[in-house]
């Protein structure tokens, strides 16, 4: 199998960044390529989950079943193709000591039919998708944890 790999450190602590990830419901909205991710049952958190994704990839639409194969809460979570795309998505997430979260994203996958025959192109394209997937992450994730600014009181006299 090929492997792509990124790292971001989030401003957010592990269990915040976690919770974003694992929402099925924002998964299209950070992970390049995703366009539909969707519960097949009413499990839709914590090993044995599964999903219908698909995925856009070079204008090409593959129908792909995931299921999540390792869970540990706050920590890490792998989702594993069944059927369609062979492909392995492992998540970790490591609070560090002033709050923030670096998470690390591993796909591994292997192209179907013939983008095989365009190795080189296909692991620059996962690769640029897996680090843009990070980055629309830091993005979301840390806009979804600001508060908003507390409003200004008149005085009481």
């Amino acid at each position: 199998m090929n492997r792509a790999e990124a790292v971001i450190t989030i401003n957010a602590d592990a269990s915040t960044c976690f919770d974003y990830v694992t929402d099925p419901a924002n998964v299209p909205g950070f992970m390049a390529g995703i366009t539909q991710y969707r519960p097949q049952g009413k499990k839709d958190r914590g090993k044995g989950a599964r999903f219908d994704s698909v995925a856009d990839i070079a204008g090409r639409k593959f129908e792909t079943v995931l299921a999540i194969t390792d869970w540990k809460d706050g920590e890490r979570m792998t989702v594993a193709s069944s059927s369609g795309l062979k492909l392995t998505t492992s998540w970790v997430f490591e609070e560090l000591d002033d709050g923030t979260t670096d998470v690390t994203l591993v796909n591994e996958y292997e192209p179907p039919g013939f983008f095989r025959l365009m190795g080189g192109m296909v692991r620059s394209t996962v690769e640029k998708a897996t680090a843009q997937s990070l980055e629309r992450l830091k993005l979301q994730g840390e806009a979804s944890t600001k508060k908003a600014p507390a409003t200004k009181r008149p005085a009481k006299v």
